[in-house]
Order: structure tokens, then C-alpha cells, then sequence
């Protein structure tokens, strides 16, 4: 196959997979294994294994690469099936979960496969076509904010009927299932441009365009966690005198953002609220969630009065009480833990009367997570799940370190924290997209090989020692 050929096969490939992965369509369901649909995704990675036949060679010459990777998910994988067996929670959800994991696992692999098929910055490719999606879905997410139609057409779709509204305004979700989700992949948007201007010299003024639109789109988005995976790492490019200024500006751009754009009547304080039944929609909470609305109707559907009544919920000590909710799971089952995806189910046993309270709604819906990534693999897989998740990281962390140091700090640094601090305040292991980014990612920059052309000084080996 000519090169040219292959290299517009592969990355027009790469594309469909990204978009797939965006939308995240859920198609027909699967009676015979209790499933309700299946993903979109699923059926474009199928497709993609074309590749793997095609250039069969050197798929085995990459998997004899890269076999540790394979090892460290495989045993995984194998610690997520253990879990579902042991635990007291029903096995075969526990293995539908754990599907979830294995299909991001293979995706992000595969991927680094493609990149490594053409050496002619496939990957660089890779992370360009991350920030014009990034760009994408921002203006996406202008649209719906101003629209009503036209949000909730987004949020049947894509996020399973459910509305949130803060302060009276529309959250942006764009085509992601929940507001964070979306906050937080538009930081790392500007995170990615970031680098992107960094290793392309992009224009200054397409660069601080791109950025003014994301850290727009991330404050629509009500997501404080979006604001702090953006923050934080920008304060360690202050660090380096080559890149002082840039995230100077960049910062003063998403703090103006914040300040202007945030309602002032949250100014992202803690106050959860929930729409009322009352006619003209008066918000006597910060936060609505609302079931999908009859056809023909306007208005979402009102919630009973019950439902309304307002909690004030400090979103900060509702995570304390679910991390520690966490802790006793672990506790209790520190092996194996309570199964994968369990613990959602787990909550009306550990969690404490105010959280169950506060939370009853989300918990029915199965809509909560430990809010925290460690703490929710050390409750759903126990210390064998979590030995094998750590001692992954910290393999990558070995090639990381030796490729790019650590001081003075680079867009890459900023880039990889930010995706490590998401996982702080929430667990977004049920995002098939987020999990895929984030991964990818950290395989690309960990081997890279000649995908990334301007990588900074020389590629040394792959493999510690040598």
C-alpha cells in the first residue's frame, strides 16, 4: 500500500473514531446478555481491526513492543473479573462494567498501533484533531446555552433527558453525558493548544482565539472542576521562563472568563438547588435535574414537591462523606473489593443518613461515583486492582520522566497534570471519550517514537536501562 494512501486511510480513520467516541451514540440492544445498547464506538473500533489484518506484521512486531502494556491490562481486566465473582453484588453487572474498561483499554492501544504504522507525525495528527473537536464542540456549546430547542434536542440525545440548569441558565454539555465531562475537556483543550503552539509555533493570534473560545465554553460548562485542571497547571508554566507569559495571559484570560461569565448568583459557591414547580421555572436551588419531558411539552417536567425542597448541600462535604463511603467499602472487601461499577449500588448499605438524604435522587438514578478516581478503584477493585493500576502508572511515569525531566515544567507537564487532577474531584471511568483522551495521551507522550516530530531533544530508548 502506498504510503500517501495509508496515511489518509489511517488518519481519516483516527477522525471517524475521535467523532465516534464524541457523540457516543448508544444504538440496538443486546436481549441475550441484559444489555440495554450498544455503543457506537464499539462497532467503529471493530471496524478499525481491518488495520491489524492488513498490516499484520508489523501489529505482531508492535505487540512484542509493547507487551508490558498489555500485561498491566490484562491483569487488570483479570482483577476486575475476580472482583465481580467475590463480590456480594449480582456478577454479571459487575462484568458489563468491566466491559466498559476493556474497551477504552483496547481503543487507546490501538490507537498507539496506527500511530506507530506511519512515522510521519500521526500523533501530532492525533492531538491536532483533539483541539479542533475542542473547538468544535465549544461553539457547539454557544448554541445550546442560547437555545433551548436546540440544548434539549442535545441533552435527549446524548445525555439520557436529563436537564441542568444553574442560576436559571442552561450548563453546556455539548454532545458529552454530563457538564463536567464536557468543563474539563475543554480545559485540557486549551491545555493541548497550549502545546500545539509550543511544538508548531502556531500563530499568536489563532492560539489566543482558540483560547478565549474554550475558557468561554468552560465556564458555561458550571464546572469547577474544569476550572481547576485548567488553573493548576498553568501555575507550574509560570515556572518556566520560557512559557512565564504565555500562561500569564492564558491564566488572565480564563480567570476574566470566570469572573464574568460565571452567574452571579452561584459565583460557583456550594448551594445545589433544583427547579420548582412553579410557573415561572424560579430556581430555589443552583442545580436542576430533570427527567425528559412529554412530547409536545415546553417546559421540563416538574419535580414533586418533595424533590424540590431545597437541600443546602455543600458539594465539598458530600464528597468527603462518598469518599468515605469508599473507604468502607474497602474496608470491608480490601482484596477484591465490591466489584467494578458496584459502587453506585453499594451506597444505600455504606453511605451515611445525610448523603442518602442529600443524594437520594442521584443514587436511585445511579448517577454517583466515588468522585474521586483512587478512591473509586480501591472500593470497586480492591488493593489487587489498584496494586496493578498504580504500578501502570507508575511504569508510564518512568518513560515520562526520563523523555521530557521534570524541571523546568512544559506544556506536556501542564497537559498530563491536568488529566491526573480531574480524577481528583471526580471518577470519570464511565465516560468511554474521557477515558480514551486520557490514556491515549498518556501512551503517545510515553512513546511517542517519530509520531511527534518536535518532541523536546533526543528520543531515547523505550525501555529503562538502555
Amino acid at each position: 500500500m502506498k504510503e500517501t494512501k495509508k496515511s489518509f486511510l489511517i488518519r481519516s480513520y483516527v477522525v471517524l473514531l475521535l467523532l465516534s467516541l464524541a457523540v457516543n451514540v448508544q444504538l440496538f440492544p443486546l436481549k441475550a446478555l441484559s444489555v440495554r445498547s450498544l455503543p457506537l464506538p464499539l462497532f467503529v473500533f471493530l471496524i478499525g481491526m481491518v488495520f491489524c489484518l492488513i498490516f499484520y506484521r508489523d501489529f505482531l512486531r508492535f505487540l512484542r513492543e509493547r507487551k508490558v502494556i498489555l500485561v498491566f491490562m490484562g491483569l487488570f481486566l483479570f482483577s476486575g473479573i475476580v472482583s465481580a465473582g467475590l463480590s456480594p453484588l449480582p456478577v454479571i453487572a459487575g462484568l458489563k462494567s468491566l466491559f466498559q474498561y476493556g474497551l477504552f483499554f483496547g481503543i487507546s492501544f490501538f490507537l498507539l498501533f496506527l500511530f506507530s504504522l506511519e512515522e510521519k507525525s500521526t500523533g501530532l495528527f492525533f492531538v491536532r484533531s483533539l483541539a479542533g473537536l475542542a473547538v468544535l464542540l465549544a461553539f457547539v456549546s454557544l448554541l445550546e446555552v442560547r437555545n433551548e430547542s436546540f440544548y434539549r434536542f442535545l441533552a435527549d440525545t446524548f445525555r439520557g433527558g436529563e436537564y441542568q440548569v444553574m442560576n436559571g441558565r442552561f450548563r453546556a454539555g455539548a454532545t458529552m453525558n454530563h457538564s463536567n465531562i464536557f468543563g474539563c475537556f475543554m480545559s485540557l483543550g486549551i491545555l493541548i493548544f497550549f502545546y500545539l503552539k509550543e511544538e508548531t509555533k502556531m500563530r499568536a493570534g489563532i492560539f489566543y482565539a482558540a483560547v478565549s473560545l474554550l475558557s468561554v465554553a468552560m465556564v458555561l460548562s458550571g464546572s469547577r472542576n474544569a476550572a481547576f485542571v485548567l488553573l493548576l497547571p498553568l501555575l507550574l508554566l509560570l515556572l518556566n521562563r520560557r512559557t512565564v507569559k504565555t500562561a500569564a495571559v492564558v491564566m488572565g484570560i480564563a480567570v476574566f472568563a470566570l469572573a464574568v461569565l460565571t452567574p452571579s448568583a452561584s459565583k460557583f459557591s456550594d448551594v445545589w438547588q433544583l427547579i420548582s414547580g412553579a410557573e415561572n421555572r424560579k430556581l430555589i436551588a443552583e442545580e436542576t435535574t430533570s427527567r425528559k419531558p412529554d412530547a409536545g411539552k415546553a417546559a421540563p417536567q416538574q419535580l414533586d414537591v418533595e424533590k424540590a425542597a431545597p437541600r443546602k448541600l455543600n458539594t465539598a462535604v458530600t464528597r468527603l462523606w462518598l469518599w468515605q463511603s469508599a473507604l468502607e467499602m474497602f474496608r470491608d472487601y480490601p482484596l477484591t473489593g465490591i466489584g467494578p461499577g458496584n459502587y453506585n449500588r453499594a451506597l444505600k448499605d455504606y453511605a451515611s443518613d445525610p448523603l442518602l438524604a442529600g443524594e437520594k435522587y442521584k443514587i436511585e438514578k445511579k448517577y454517583l461515583n466515588a468522585h474521586n478516581g483512587f478512591f473509586n478503584i480501591l472500593a470497586e477493585f480492591g488493593l489487587t486492582g489498584t496494586a496493578v493500576a498504580l504500578a501502570f502508572a507508575a511504569y508510564l511515569a518512568v518513560f515520562l520522566v526520563r523523555r521530557y525531566g521534570l524541571f523546568p515544567p512544559l506544556p506536556v507537564h501542564a497537559l498530563l497534570t491536568g488529566i491526573v487532577l480531574s480524577f481528583c474531584p471526580d471518577a470519570f471511568f464511565y465516560s468511554l471519550f474521557y477515558m480514551v483522551l486520557s490514556l491515549t495521551l498518556f501512551l503517545l507522550f510515553a512513546f511517542p517514537g517519530e509520531t511527534l516530530r518536535r518532541c523536546t531533544g533526543p528520543v531515547p530508548a523505550d525501555k529503562p536501562g538502555h
